[in-house]
């Protein structure tokens, strides 16, 4: 199977490509209208949050009777599910909102610029400065994941401690910057840089020639 060009891998990657484009775009709108929906006809709005929780002394367990060889036993709960409700409001409403369309921007842009090196790909035509250009954008929107999410968690922490109080325990969320993510984008910003140098190369050596 060929690797470039019309019916080739890249023209079946990019069929795929175009299509998640337009899947995600409709789940998109269909989103929007539905939790507007749901925020125009409900008073409350169920969330629910993964949670760590960090005890100031952990719960005793006691072994049962026909356990053998078991003593000092602890149960120290580390994570769970946090389900609550909170009154609708205009504040809440484009959080929820927000979020979900900065995740899909994210998501929609970086399926967008492949769309177009596709493109390049299946004319024969890869090696363009605007490849090069497209995967560095690719990688700073890859990178941008990860402080987005840092951030929302520092928020989703804040809220949590001003919202809810466990005895003996601290409450909050998985607070993690995803240096994969960050590693996954700076590999992508050299392999751009890298396909800009060689593109370079091309255009000098076809104007020799």
């Amino acid at each position: 199977m060929k690797t470039l060009g019309q019916y080739s891998l890249s023209a079946f990657l990019k069929f795929i490509i175009y299509a998640s484009w337009y899947i995600q775009l409709f789940f998109l709108v269909l989103l929007t209208v539905l939790l507007t929906i749901s925020f125009i006809a409900k008073d409350n709005i169920q969330s629910d949050l993964t949670v760590r929780l960090t005890q100031s002394k952990p719960m005793a367990v006691t072994p049962a009777p026909t356990a053998t060889n078991i003593n000092n036993v602890t149960l120290k709960l580390n994570a769970g599910e946090l389900y609550f409700t909170q009154d609708k409001s205009v504040p809440l409403v484009i959080y929820n909102l927000g979020v979900m369309w900065i995740g899909f921007a994210i998501s929609l842009g970086i399926t967008n610029l492949l769309r177009k090196i596709f493109d390049s790909l299946t004319d024969n035509n890869p090696f363009v400065i605007e490849n090069a250009q497209r995967l560095r954008q690719i990688a700073l929107l890859i990178i941008l994941i990860a402080p987005l999410t840092f951030m929302r968690d520092l928020f989703l922490n804040w809220y949590l401690r001003q919202n809810f109080v466990i005895d003996g325990s601290v409450i909050q969320t998985h607070l993690t910057l995803d240096f994969k993510t960050v590693f996954i984008g700076l590999i992508l910003l050299i392999i751009a840089e890298i396909f800009r140098i060689g593109t370079r190369l091309k255009e000098e050596q076809e104007l020799t020639v």
